[in-house]
């Protein structure tokens, strides 16, 4: 006698889960997300760290990685008492194994090395080896 069993519904999450947990492991973290990398990317992120300085008041650095590749990166400041806002559109897209961003913008490309990404945090090293710290807004 023959016995066919279907694979049960708290298996096939738990292998889920599993796949997940073995595929968000950054420097800085997090261990465990029931988020993809691109879930967690995908959205408008504001640098408090640039470089590793924190992020002068008068400055606002915005990045928006949208899910299909296409990223919006704008710049708004103040200088002596006049406002400027700059907005680029650009490319994002992950490389190796999704530890890295690769970014096209400015008519060139650039990797930033992600160390950390949450649902709320992002950072990572650019090709110059300098840190950026961003929290999704």
């Amino acid at each position: 006698m023959k016995i066919s069993r279907k694979p049960s519904l708290a298996t096939i999450a738990t292998a889920v889960v599993v796949f997940n947990f073995a595929s968000c492991k950054y420097e800085d973290g997090p261990k465990i997300s029931l988020r993809t990398k691109t879930a967690r990317l995908t959205g408008e992120w504001e640098a408090t760290y640039i470089a590793g300085e924190k992020t002068p008041s008068e400055l606002n650095y915005i990045v928006e990685f949208e899910k299909g590749g296409d990223l919006i990166v704008t710049y708004s400041y103040n200088y002596y008492g006049q406002s400027y806002s700059e907005s680029y559109k650009g490319e994002w897209e992950w490389q190796n194994g999704k530890e890295t961003i690769e970014i096209s913008l400015y008519g060139s490309k650039e990797e930033w090395d992600v160390t950390r990404l949450t649902n709320k945090e992002l950072e990572f090293e650019d090709s110059d080896r300098d840190t950026y710290e961003f929290e999704k807004i």
